[in-house]
């Protein structure tokens, strides 16, 4: 590799690793790339469903799904609100609208590069 390329990935690497909005991009991607945090994100989509419910939906264990759930939930993906003893779960949309905003800027971004 020449001098060139090699100062070019540095610069790259460099603009990415400040930018917060592409830190922002990748911890959601990698937070939702998860498959079981994918399928739940699908599920709670559709509706609000109770820790129980996601269980049955996606055939895993208790404490794989709270693990995951309570990823989701602390990155803001998902909240929760009490219905009795038990917490019903739900999309949250702002989050989204964060992640799709940032998706869009980022795409703009490589639409106006000459490759």
């Amino acid at each position: 590799m020449d001098e060139l390329t090699k100062n070019k990935i540095k610069t790259i690497k460099k603009n990415f690793e400040n930018n917060t909005s592409y830190k922002f991009l990748r911890e959601c991607l990698e937070i939702i790339g998860n498959e079981d945090r994918f399928l739940i994100l699908n599920l709670l989509n559709n509706k609000p469903c109770f820790l129980s419910d996601i269980e049955k939906s996606l055939n895993r264990n208790q404490p794989s799904i709270s693990h995951h759930v309570r990823i989701l939930e602390e990155h803001k993906f998902i909240h929760s609100s009490k219905k009795g003893k038990f917490k019903e779960y739900s999309i949250s949309r702002e989050k989204f609208v964060q992640l799709l905003n940032t998706w869009n800027q980022w795409y703009d971004v490589i639409r106006s590069k000459n490759y």
